[in-house]
């Protein structure tokens, strides 16, 4: 085999590779699809730098309204800056000089117990310690001071049902009772009892919430005997009249002792007044019947989970010929309310009730989902606020009362939207007892518990108004 040779530049390279591996691969001119991986993945980093950027951004705010607030702090007078000083003394205010240490920045001072006359503002003056300002003194107001007489049952329902304040027998004057409450204005002093006359209450009183009861006309006697005793004094007190109304609504004697010729700055008067204008003239409540020692109940006495032994309760006194004898046929003919109702019913009024009486009625009412409150005097009874303290829901006859009341009854509750069954007739109460069977106990349950609240917060409401008119009338007269 003859060898067979290639002759090979020597300026030049020979390359031994193939040809394809030489050939380069073009590539494409249209743009490459991205997949739905790298979309999604695009979106999430946006998503991420967004919340990045907002969260930097709460930061930034955050701290900016910190630092303003630290800052406003920073800027606030001192208290002793502002209030460490002392005016020049009046010889008829007697003063009370406390040597303690309130420390620098306490705004809490204790007051020493001292003698003052009850409608006077006494000073006391603060003897600083040691530290920044001590051996400066603090002159400092005592609350001024508003009497309360209670010579009606609605007075104590005032004092222990809304105002809830304490009573204790009076050292000084036998046969009467004594209180005392601190409000955000004024301390209010409540005295009550048969001691209490014209004769044992102080003279040097000059703001007084005076309670009296004007339901006939001879307690109308009574109160006036109380009135003209106030005008006839030589600096009358300046008075707020809380009054137990009439039941026709015929309240037109109380117009001779109001201001500016008498003494009687305001009236809060129960049932009704033709006169009520929230201004000189206010409603108020009748409340539960402390005449005849209805107790304040307590939440924990209402057991709201625990069903209720009667569907309904009615005890009243019936009268010929009146809504409430027309009530008591239909429940003693109807088969299901005589079995399902507590009913006791008497044919002549008592004034009081012994203490087994009352236990057992306040027991009727905490055994009742409904109280049936039919109208007697006047629509406006007792039943009605006794049956919302205990969680039983009221049933309310609502009719007009005859003589000068409002047309339209019920203003003041309905003005607070009560937990209440209306009813025109007590022919509507079959359609009412009927509904009531449907319900489930879980429904009875909260109803319950809402009853009660509502009327806890309807005191508050009252006390709040209370507070408003004494401060109004009387400390900020004008």
């Amino acid at each position: 085999m003859v060898e067979r040779r290639v002759s090979v530049s020597p300026n030049k390279t020979v390359d031994y590779s193939s040809k394809d591996e030489n050939k380069k691969t073009p590539r494409p001119k249209s743009r490459m699809i991205r997949s739905p991986g790298q979309v999604l993945r695009k979106v999430l980093l946006f998503v991420c730098f967004i919340q990045v950027v907002v969260t930097v951004y709460l930061a930034f705010c955050i701290y900016n309204s910190a630092f303003s607030t630290l800052k406003g702090i920073k800027s606030l007078p001192k208290l002793e800056d502002t209030q460490r000083y002392i005016q020049p003394q009046k010889e008829s205010h007697q003063k009370v000089v406390l040597d303690f240490d309130i420390g620098k920045h306490e705004a809490d001072i204790v007051l020493a117990e001292q003698e003052m006359r009850p409608h006077e503002g006494q000073e006391a003056v603060v003897q600083l310690g040691d530290g920044e300002g001590s051996g400066k003194q603090v002159r400092l107001r005592r609350l001024p001071v508003v009497e309360l007489w209670s010579k009606a049952a609605i007075g104590s329902y005032l004092w222990h049902h809304i105002l809830e304040g304490p009573e204790s027998l009076d050292d000084n004057i036998q046969g009467a009772t004594v209180g005392e409450l601190q409000m955000t204005a004024f301390v209010l002093r409540y005295r009550s009892g048969p001691g209490i006359t014209p004769e044992t209450v102080p003279e040097d009183v000059r703001s007084l919430v005076l309670v009296v009861n004007g339901r006939t006309d001879e307690k109308v006697k009574e109160a006036r005997l109380w009135l003209d005793h106030l005008q006839a004094q030589n600096a009358p007190p300046t008075t707020i009249l809380v009054m137990l109304g009439n039941e026709q609504c015929d309240n037109g004697w109380v117009t001779s002792y109001l201001a500016p010729k008498g003494v009687v700055v305001a009236v809060l008067v129960t049932y009704d007044d033709p006169r009520v204008d929230q201004h000189t003239f206010h409603q108020w409540p009748l409340g539960v019947a402390t005449y005849r020692q209805f107790p304040l109940i307590k939440e924990e006495q209402i057991s709201p989970e625990t069903p209720r032994k009667y569907m309904c309760n009615f005890r009243a006194t019936i009268y010929p010929n009146s809504s409430r004898s027309e009530l008591y046929k239909f429940l003693k003919n109807n088969t299901l309310t005589s079995s399902q109702c507590h009913i006791k019913v008497r044919e002549s009024w008592v004034s009081n009730e012994s203490p087994n009486a009352m236990d057992e009625y306040v027991q009727s009412l905490l055994d009742s989902d409904l109280t049936l409150c039919p109208a007697g005097m006047n629509t406006e009874t007792y039943r009605v606020y006794e049956a919302l303290g205990t969680g039983s829901t009221p049933v309310v006859e609502e009719v007009m009362t005859k003589g000068h009341c409002a047309a339209s009854p019920w203003r003041l509750l309905k003005r607070h939207d009560p937990p209440i069954i209306w009813v025109k007739s007590w022919d509507n109460l079959g359609k009412v007892l009927a509904k009531e069977r449907r319900y489930s106990k879980q429904y009875k349950a909260l109803r319950r518990l809402r009853v009660f609240q509502w009327y806890e917060w309807f005191k508050l409401r009252m006390r709040d108004s209370f507070v408003s008119i004494v401060t109004t009338s009387l400390l900020q007269p004008g």
